[in-house]
């Protein structure tokens, strides 16, 4: 099981903060989605061409910023929230495309939003209650990329991978609810004990 304990601590974000270049780079990846689905959605040649140009500069961002933070001493707090925000807020934007225009069922992706609804309730019942938060670990990377894939494969309208992928998004999601499950009363336990 792996554990991240949290300081005792209150989280600081600072005004200064926002104005750091890799919490820069997080905010315009954030503020870069809702142009990246309009371009999808226009369905054309064009649209698309702008779309992946931005999605380009969205993933390498995302690259950057980490590295940045750590070369420049600039890790902050605020950059532990946008990171993950907007990771999930593109997951969660591009699912919802596939939705609308590729016919992707909602109840797989009401299985994705599920575990990720569960998971900042569990997150923050253990930093309200017992001062610790549990680390993301490799279940839920694995789940991560197997759904980013399938929003790709969607997207590009690769009809043939579609049905396998979607098998393979529902199985690594409904596992990682269980896993993530498991380490929290685990977690939970221990640290009542230890109280």
């Amino acid at each position: 099981m792996q554990r991240k304990e949290v300081s005792e601590e209150k989280m600081i974000i600072k005004k200064r903060d926002f104005f750091l270049l890799p919490n820069l780079l997080a905010i315009c990846r954030i503020l870069l989605l809702p142009f990246i689905f309009l371009f999808l959605a226009q369905d054309t040649r064009l649209g698309f061409t702008v779309a992946i140009i931005l999605i380009v500069f969205a993933v390498a961002s995302d690259v950057l910023d980490g590295y940045l933070a750590r070369k420049l001493n600039q890790i902050t707090d605020l950059g532990k929230l946008l990171d993950p925000l907007a990771d999930k807020l593109g997951l969660g934007i591009f699912v919802v495309f596939i939705i609308i225009y590729r016919g992707f069922p909602i109840w797989a992706a009401g299985l994705l939003f599920l575990k990720d609804f569960l998971t900042f309730v569990a997150a923050i019942a253990m930093v309200k209650k017992k001062r610790s938060i549990l680390a993301s670990n490799n279940w839920g990377k694995l789940n991560s990329w197997i759904w980013v894939i399938t929003v790709v494969i969607y997207i590009a309208r690769i009809h043939q991978l579609q049905p396998w992928f979607l098998a393979f998004a529902t199985i690594s999601v409904l596992n990682c609810i269980l896993q993530y499950l498991k380490m929290f009363l685990a977690h939970y336990r221990l640290k009542t004990t230890e109280g």
